[in-house]
């Protein structure tokens, strides 16, 4: 199932019924931006368990993009340099110690086992995803910046619905 429009943002996802490890649904979850998918290359992923970090209403930006219009008015290189900063502190801030700032990340579990990441910021009336890989796969690799779109809010909701009407069985079943 493809969930918007790949020529800008979409997600590409694929539920596969014999992939099922330990009960749970495996598949494949893909990120395409500007035409381009990520990971670059099919790989499988337990898909419940990306949809439902996708969905955590108190903690993904995915479905539920935060609003700075300061950060959105940032250069994309420059913007993506500050996300990654307020999210890997430890990494690449001057003060080690500083707290994670996870308000603008999309934890897309799956691509990110690839080594990819996205971000996802709003100023309320425009949705910019800006997407960046580590050097080296293990965690603390550095992020480099890769691509980023920006859609209308219209079109970035049409995207989440489709996405969640798709999981919807997986979503209710988990939240009851």
């Amino acid at each position: 199932m493809i969930a918007g429009n790949p020529d800008t943002f979409a997600i590409i996802t694929e539920k596969v019924a014999n992939w099922r490890t330990d009960g749970r649904v495996s598949g494949m979850l893909h990120v395409c931006i500007n035409g381009v998918a990520y990971p670059r290359k099919p790989r499988a992923t337990d898909v419940e368990n990306d949809i439902l970090c996708l969905f955590d209403e108190e903690s993904s930006a995915f479905s539920h993009p935060k609003v700075s219009r300061k950060l959105f008015e940032m250069k994309g290189k420059k913007l993506f340099k500050r996300l990654r900063e307020m999210r890997f502190p430890q990494y690449y801030s001057s003060d080690k110690a500083a707290d994670e700032d996870r308000r603008f990340d999309a934890v897309f579990i799956g691509p990110a086992t690839a080594g990819y990441h996205v971000f996802v910021v709003s100023d309320g009336t425009s949705v910019r995803l800006l997407i960046g890989r580590r050097k080296k796969r293990k965690h603390g690799g550095r992020l480099r910046f890769l691509n980023e779109v920006t859609v209308t809010a219209e079109e970035y909701q049409r995207t989440v619905s489709r996405l969640y009407l798709f999981y919807k069985g997986i979503l209710e079943a988990t939240a009851e």
